[in-house]
């Protein structure tokens, strides 16, 4: 195995499917992940992101986070580099809001660093434009579509980063290509749609929610569970149950 190659993806399932096909379908090099949804919350301060998470987890199930900073993982990744023999960098990810996001902000992240990057895009049939959509073999044969990145391109998304974490606000959206600001009660419709006059658990609703997405923008049950407690705060929608976990109340649109 190559160590000189180091696959970087969002995700603990994207890294999961990375080791797997450096394992046991010929990818070279070895893999880590950068646990994280970036298609919401701040990105300009790790303590602030990890308290807007901490708080999405309301009523979805208890969280102990294993840091004290959002951005630990990504400082974990920068001694890593240096304390392997690390010569080139594979960042994955497809046309998908928060892997556009994360290609820019892996540049910015490793701007000071002389490896080389290259960026595997990811796209497939059927809508696959997120990485742990594809098998591990499925990566593998992708890895042969790298194309490195110049240093003017790793400049330009460098740049990129800080535009999308000044401007994009609480919410983001892929469009085309590019990542812009939304508001964060855009889905919301989305849950509205999924409930009825009937009691339905909570996890189904949001599993509802969640296939209405675009393919391009595919939002988690975490940031569905968090606009739930939203809407039932504001009397939009009833709960009946303790609302500590997702799977343990249900929900039905507000009676007039």
């Amino acid at each position: 195995m190559s160590r000189g190659i180091l696959h970087i993806a969002l995700g603990d399932s994207a890294a999961g499917s990375l080791r797997e096909a450096c394992r046991n379908h010929g990818l070279p090099g070895s893999a880590q992940g950068i646990p994280d949804d970036l298609s919401h919350g701040p990105l300009d301060d790790g303590l602030a992101r990890l308290d807007y998470m901490r708080a999405c987890f309301r009523g979805y199930e208890d969280w102990h986070p294993g840091v004290t900073d959002a951005f630990a993982p990504w400082r974990d990744l920068v001694a890593r580099i240096e304390n392997e023999k690390i010569d080139t960098l594979v960042i994955w990810g497809g046309e998908n809001v928060s892997e556009t996001t994360f290609l820019a902000m892996s540049c910015w992240w490793l701007r000071h660093r002389p490896e080389r990057m290259l960026r595997v895009p990811v796209s497939g049939a059927h809508g696959g434009h997120y990485t742990p959509m594809h098998m591990p073999s499925e990566l593998a044969d992708k890895f042969r579509s790298a194309r490195e990145l110049s240093d003017s391109q790793r400049t330009n998304l460098a740049v990129e980063f800080l535009r999308i974490r000044d401007e994009t606000g609480l919410l983001r959206r892929w469009d085309e290509g590019r990542i812009t600001d939304i508001p964060l009660d855009r889905y919301d419709p989305l849950l509205l749609e999924s409930c009825s006059a009937d009691w339905t658990t909570a996890a189904r609703v949001i599993g509802s929610a969640m296939s209405r997405c675009d393919g391009h923008n595919l939002m988690s049950d975490l940031f569905f569970s968090c606009r739930l407690q939203r809407l039932i705060d504001d009397e939009q929608i009833e709960a009946d149950g303790t609302r500590t976990r997702m799977r343990d109340y249900a929900v039905r649109l507000a009676t007039p």
